[in-house]
């Protein structure tokens, strides 16, 4: 076995192409596989992934249509699902089918064949949201998915479908990125952009490029390109800004080329052999609430799905098992339209779910979130999850001070997560959107203001504590709003872990404003976020959960009384299914004053 490269992020194509070793299967497990695609047909995991595409099956025949007014949508109303829905749909039909034909379904190959043909015919593998870019998010992986078709099927298929899908895999993907690599706004950038088109272009060349030095050079600008990634879009604690989706987006291509790079050099590179990967790797158990619910801070939802083979053989090969808990029980592992990721599933994962974990406490004190854990007296897990950051995020949302609080399973309190992904959510427009701007968070709004957008409107993390029976976290976040005279919130959250009040949280905020400036700045309206029935009765508000109801006092100030504000427009604009709640009291102006809600768990119906 060769020497491990101690830097392989730094290695020359000069120096890349001799490790390459052609006669090195760049998928061993795939190997094994075609010796017996029978086996692996009736495995519990090849069953769970081709049930996934099931239901595609009896119409397989009907290629799912692009046509130029569905592309044209993006430009003449922001709409990206009208496109985005038989774009995706038409890939993951090519994947279910693929993968079956594989098995032994010969009956597929013109099936298969046809949905290949019909990808390359299409005049741009570039969603329309994104169509100044020569390569994209989609495209990049596009081509991964096709040249893994043809490295899945070979000879199967017809000379003529395998060379016209190299021929467009060349002119779409091979040459411009060896070309124009530094044109593109993604090459040598901060977040997943960068590891997906990277990853999935230098996966395409190792499958698909015959000459070694032209592997080698794709190689050496993706790896160069992916440094950046690791160490940029992921704090030096593991975290990523962009959230739990993000996160595994951003890597799952990234984990695959890992480990074709890794075969295919016979172990000599090894881009997950590091203690940065491991604090990575860490990272999403540590946003965990429960099942397949997580912090949804930024961009990101409230329930995350992950490819079970990506986490699966990340965990093996970074050591981190926290990763399995993402795919405990009672999670269902969901299909993806990748043919590229399906296929790992089968491959890397063995069908096994393990049970829940229990979760601990966590601390990310450079990315800036805290997650506390109890439970009531009666056993019910209560988790509270907590933001400070800053408002220039990767995928960002104006959110500083946020926190959700997870109760048995559910969202009492909650960040909404992301909003409808359209032209103005991605433009100067976005920040008028509640699920983007802080009016959509559990943070206060003062003097009529919002908090604003850039790297200088942020929190600080404070002491996180255990003692007298309570956990506690604070934060300072003043410096997240553009007020004149404001000098500090002081926000404490503190969770009772012992005793009658066990599950019990409070919410603390004190704020200061300059002598003689607190008039002219206005009121502060503090705001609580859900998604579920609410009751209000003066000073306290009912918060009705499935199997909690959260009931709101307002202990300080004892004056002010509750409001509720339905967000329906601006949930049916942003294609939400319920309607977000917005909760909120008023304080007294004043130099200084101090919030303080109580927060306590009753049987639902109560």
């Amino acid at each position: 076995m060769p020497a491990i490269i101690s830097d392989p992020f730094r290695l020359t194509a000069t120096e890349l192409q001799p490790l390459l070793i052609s006669d090195a299967p760049y998928f061993p497990e795939l190997e094994a596989a075609r010796a017996n695609p029978d086996a692996l047909r009736h495995e519990a995991q090849t069953q769970i992934v081709l049930a996934q595409t099931e239901p595609f099956m009896s119409t397989i025949e009907q290629i799912p249509q692009t046509p130029y007014t569905q592309y044209r949508l993006f430009v003449r109303n922001g709409d990206r699902r009208g496109y985005e829905t038989p774009y995706f749909e038409k890939r993951t039909r090519l994947a279910g089918a693929a993968l079956r034909l594989f098995l032994g379904d010969h009956a597929l190959k013109d099936i298969v064949q046809d949905y290949l043909w019909n990808i390359c015919e299409e005049s741009n593998w570039v969603l329309p949201a994104h169509e100044r870019r020569i390569i994209d998010l989609f495209s990049a992986e596009t081509g991964f998915v096709l040249a893994e078709a043809l490295s899945l099927l070979g000879e199967t298929l017809d000379v003529e479908v395998r060379h016209r899908v190299r021929q467009e895999i060349e002119r779409r993907i091979f040459d411009p990125y060896i070309r124009f690599h530094e044109l593109l706004g993604w090459y040598m950038g901060g977040n997943n952009w960068n590891g997906v088109c990277n990853a999935s272009i230098a996966a395409t060349f190792l499958l698909l490029e015959p000459d070694s030095g032209r592997v080698a050079l794709g190689l050496e600008l993706a790896l160069r390109s992916l440094q950046v990634y690791l160490n940029t879009a992921f704090e030096s604690d593991g975290s990523s800004t962009e959230g739990v989706a993000y996160w595994h987006y951003g890597l799952i291509n990234f984990v695959a080329l890992a480990e074709m790079l890794r075969a295919r050099t016979k172990g000599a590179i090894d881009l997950l052999d590091s203690e940065h990967i491991r604090n990575v790797a860490a990272y999403p158990a540590k946003m965990l609430l429960s099942g397949s619910w997580f912090a949804s801070f930024s961009d990101s939802d409230e329930t995350v799905d992950f490819n079970p083979g990506i986490i699966a053989r990340l965990a093996e090969r970074s050591g981190e098992q926290s990763l399995l808990d993402l795919l405990a029980r009672p999670v269902e592992p969901r299909g993806d339209w990748r043919l590229t990721m399906m296929l790992r599933n089968m491959l890397w994962w063995d069908g096994s779910q393990p049970d829940a974990a229990r979760l601990d406490d966590a601390v990310l004190p450079v990315g800036g979130i805290v997650r506390l854990v109890a439970q009531t007296r009666a056993g019910a897990p209560v988790v509270l999850a907590v933001k400070a950051g800053h408002n220039d995020e990767n995928h960002n949302q104006n959110d500083v001070g946020s926190f959700v609080l997870h109760v048995d399973g559910e969202n009492l309190l909650t960040d909404p997560g992301r909003g409808l992904y359209s032209r103005d959510y991605f433009g100067p427009q976005r920040y008028d959107n509640i699920f983007a701007n802080s009016d959509g968070h559990n943070v206060p709004r003062i003097a009529g203001q919002l908090q604003a957008t850039g790297p200088e409107y942020k929190g600080e993390l404070g002491e996180v504590t255990t003692a007298d029976g309570y956990k506690r976290v604070e934060l300072e976040f003043a410096r997240a709003y553009p007020v004149e005279g404001l000098v500090s919130i002081r926000r404490q959250l503190s969770l009772a872990v012992e005793g009658e009040d066990a599950g019990t949280v409070w919410l603390q905020d004190e704020f200061r404003f300059e002598q003689g400036t607190a008039g002219s700045a206005g009121e502060v309206e503090e705001a609580l976020i859900t998604w579920l029935e609410v009751k209000l009765d003066g000073t306290a508000a009912l918060i009705c959960g499935q199997r909690h109801t959260l009931r709101l006092v307002i202990e300080a100030p004892q004056a002010s009384q509750f409001k509720l504000e339905e967000l329906k427009e601006q949930s049916e604009a942003n294609a939400k299914t319920g309607v977000l709640k917005r909760i909120s009291f008023v304080l007294p102006v004043a130099t200084q004053v101090q919030a303080r809600v109580r927060m306590e768990l009753l049987p639902a119906g109560a």
